[in-house]
């Protein structure tokens, strides 16, 4: 009988207390998860990453491993059970078909490490305003959240690509990936439109506003990212 893998809801939805702080904190879990196998399992992987960067990526999977070992710390503090490591498909449910982490795949390798990093970074973001009344649990996300933007930084600068996302731009990404970057071409911060500030055209105009600033990625936006790497 064929099983049917478990959507990334019902993988949420599996921790025990479903509190708002522990769902953020399960929810960042499984990014994690992803990241951290990505990397893993990238960097045990012979002949794809050439040796120039095999530290670099070596030291981000290292952070992952240990963003995934102190989420399920600080879950397990609260009384709950850190949510199960999920299998992971990284053709993306055959929009990458025959990637397998193999040698002449390190240009697909990258550009799923940009897609990953700056999907991890506007996904904390997202979930920030929902830890404000656990100031322990805020820290420790927005401590994830700074080293997650620059581990992307760097991928991005590895794919010799600017350090930070232009406009709603995927670059070369495939078009599956669009919605990790749809919504970053915003110009208006705090209610104000930084078209209307003195120098606004003089320091770069509508590019360097949406440039120097990150969005938010809602939980259902990034749901809707992260579930065709769900086995």
């Amino acid at each position: 009988m064929t099983t049917m893998a478990p959507s990334l809801a019902s993988v949420l939805d599996s921790a025990s207390n479903p509190s708002d702080v522990l769902d953020v904190l399960q929810f960042a879990l499984l990014l994690e998860y992803l990241e951290a196998d990505f990397y893993q399992r990238g960097v045990a992987a012979s002949g794809l990453i050439p040796t120039a960067d095999r530290v670099i990526f070596g030291t981000i999977a290292e952070h992952e491993a240990v963003h995934v070992q102190a989420l399920q710390a600080v879950i397990s503090a609260k009384g709950a059970t850190p949510i199960a490591k999920p299998t992971f498909d990284y053709t993306a449910k055959g929009a990458l078909p025959g990637f397998a982490f193999a040698t002449g795949q390190y240009e697909t390798f990258k550009a799923l490490a940009m897609a990953f990093e700056d999907t991890g970074v506007r996904a904390y973001k997202g979930q920030a305003a929902r830890l404000i009344s656990d100031k322990a649990a805020l820290s420790a996300a927005l401590s994830i959240h700074s080293v997650e933007a620059r581990h992307a930084a760097q991928v991005r600068r590895l794919r010799g690509k600017k350090g930070w996302i232009v406009g709603n731009s995927r670059e070369d990404l495939p078009a599956f990936t669009q919605g990790i970057y749809d919504g970053e071409d915003v110009a208006t911060q705090g209610g104000v439109a930084l078209s209307s500030l003195p120098g606004f055209s003089a320091n770069g105009g509508v590019m360097a506003a949406t440039e120097a600033f990150d969005e938010p990625l809602t939980k259902e936006q990034v749901t809707a990212i992260v579930t065709p790497f769900l086995a």
